[in-house]
């Protein structure tokens, strides 16, 4: 005992006179910290009211209204190189259309009717459910694996607020969304890796989506479906002040054992036959004025190759916008305008396909009105948006539409959903030999009235052009929507 005795005081009575700096150097390392719990809820209830375009005698029922409620549970689970991310949804309809289809679906109540087949569609399922793991093998890099949202054109955050506000307008989920609007959404399962550095962000995903948007069975996923993705952005910086650049490669095949096929040589299919790749690239700036003005601009385009049922895939689009703002005035007036253009099939006779394909966006996002999509279509459009308020926000929207091609369809709708059956996800009606497809007008308001409710509201009117004239009585259309959202 006397040995121990003598080399205890010979280790501890030295360390007792070091410095204090010393001895904090040498300090045990502190515990990690544990997890984070966070919980959310989200409650969205919605009365949407439809006057469609008056069909012709034996047509369905335009005029109609119901009532929809989405209640969203989800938490998330943080530490320092892993977050877990879950949620689950229940949706529940009441006063559905049963008789608003005819020729085709009259507006969005009749397609979760179709789906359904009741008027109280309903569903309990699980929206999210991943888990996500940083610095994997390396700093910045990180792998997430599961069931979550995707958004093509979102890979990135720019850090710039003015171009992030216009990428989530105008550039997400033009190719691949969650179908947000819509009571149901969509999910992807699979895998998603991603590389940050200081000057670019780069994205690997593959991914299978899940079936909703009006399918009431949510939450399964498509197993004949599936889509990868390859994207490359390049961040605001030094040599790229207020500018975000991204290009994109985005391949999507479909097999699903779905009846309908949606082109214009009108016939019908044993089961899908799609294998579509997309290449093409983005621009978004903000530029400052000074220091009261502002101005923006956006360019994305893409290219399209493939199969479409045999026939050769060829096709394209491309957008180019461009916006003006006053930062310092009264309401903040910001005034934007835009093209687009997608390519049309121009003869359904030969071997090639040309609709540019849309593959599975979040279509209202660029059609407010669900009425039309980006597929066969040129559209010019202006927008104002303010701000009266620091909790309220306006927006106002004219466009003038055209089918690119008028030996193609006017199409809608915003991609598969569901696994199998007669329903494809896009839908098309004739053009009637026209390319005037008509002028829409409409406007948005968003209040949050506080810090825990938001109250969004909708009203758009289109005046239907010969496309629309010559299958509908009626050229006229309106649609608005009430909105509430609490949110903890």
């Amino acid at each position: 005992m006397a040995v121990v005795s003598r080399l205890l005081n010979a280790l501890l009575i030295p360390a007792m006179l070091w410095p204090v700096t010393v001895l904090a150097q040498r300090a045990p390392p502190e515990k990690p910290a544990p997890p984070r719990l966070q919980w959310h809820l989200r409650d969205t209830t919605r009365a949407e009211v439809w006057r469609f375009f008056e069909p012709k005698a034996g047509g369905g029922n335009p005029d109609y209204w119901f009532l929809a409620n989405r209640l969203f549970v989800g938490a998330d689970l943080r530490a320092r190189r892993w977050e877990v991310h879950a949620g689950v949804q229940y949706v529940q309809f009441g006063w559905l259309p049963a008789a608003s289809i005819g020729p085709g679906p009259l507006g969005t109540g009749p397609q979760y009717f179709d789906h359904a087949g009741r008027t109280d569609s309903r569903q309990l399922y699980v929206s999210f459910l991943n888990v996500k793991v940083q610095n994997v093998g390396a700093s910045g890099v990180s792998l997430q694996l599961g069931r979550m949202g995707y958004a093509s054109g979102a890979e990135s955050a720019s850090g710039d607020p003015k171009i992030e506000t216009i990428k989530r307008q105008r550039l997400d989920s033009r190719l691949i969304g969650e179908f947000e609007w819509s009571l149901y959404q969509r999910a992807f399962d699979g895998a998603r890796l991603d590389v940050d550095r200081p000057e670019w962000h780069a994205t690997g995903a593959y991914f299978q989506p899940t079936q909703g948007g009006f399918e009431d069975r949510a939450g399964a996923f498509l197993k004949h479906v599936h889509i990868a993705a390859a994207t490359i952005n390049l961040k605001p910086g030094q040599s790229r002040r207020h500018t975000d650049l991204q290009g994109f490669v985005y391949r999507y095949d479909d097999t699903r054992v779905v009846t309908t096929r949606p082109d214009n040589q009108f016939v019908s299919a044993t089961k899908a036959d799609v294998h579509i790749s997309s290449a093409g690239g983005s621009l978004v700036g903000a530029y400052p004025l000074g220091t009261r003005a502002q101005v923006d601009i956006l360019g994305w385009f893409a290219g399209q190759s493939g199969h479409w049922y045999g026939q050769t895939h060829r096709a394209g689009a491309a957008a180019v916008e461009l916006g003006y703002q006053r930062t310092k005035a009264p309401w903040r007036p910001w005034i934007r305008a835009g093209w687009f253009r997608s390519t049309g099939d121009s003869d359904p006779s030969d071997a090639r396909h040309q609709t540019f394909f849309q593959m599975i966006p979040t279509a209202r996002r660029y059609s407010l009105s669900t009425v039309y999509n980006l597929m066969n279509l040129s559209e010019l459009f202006g927008q104002v948006l303010l701000r009266p308020h620091a909790h309220l926000n306006l927006r106002l929207d004219v466009h003038h539409l055209r089918l690119s091609s008028p030996a193609d369809l006017w199409y809608a709708g915003s991609g598969a959903t569901q696994a199998g059956g007669t329903t494809f996800g896009f839908a098309g009606r004739r053009s009637n030999g026209s390319t005037d497809l008509g002028a829409m007008a409409e406007g948005a308001l968003d209040w949050a009235a506080s810090t825990h409710l938001s109250v969004n509201g909708y009203l758009g009117a289109m005046h239907g052009g010969h496309v629309v004239s010559g299958t509908f009585a009626g050229s006229r259309l309106e649609f608005g929507y009430v909105e509430t959202v609490v949110s903890f």
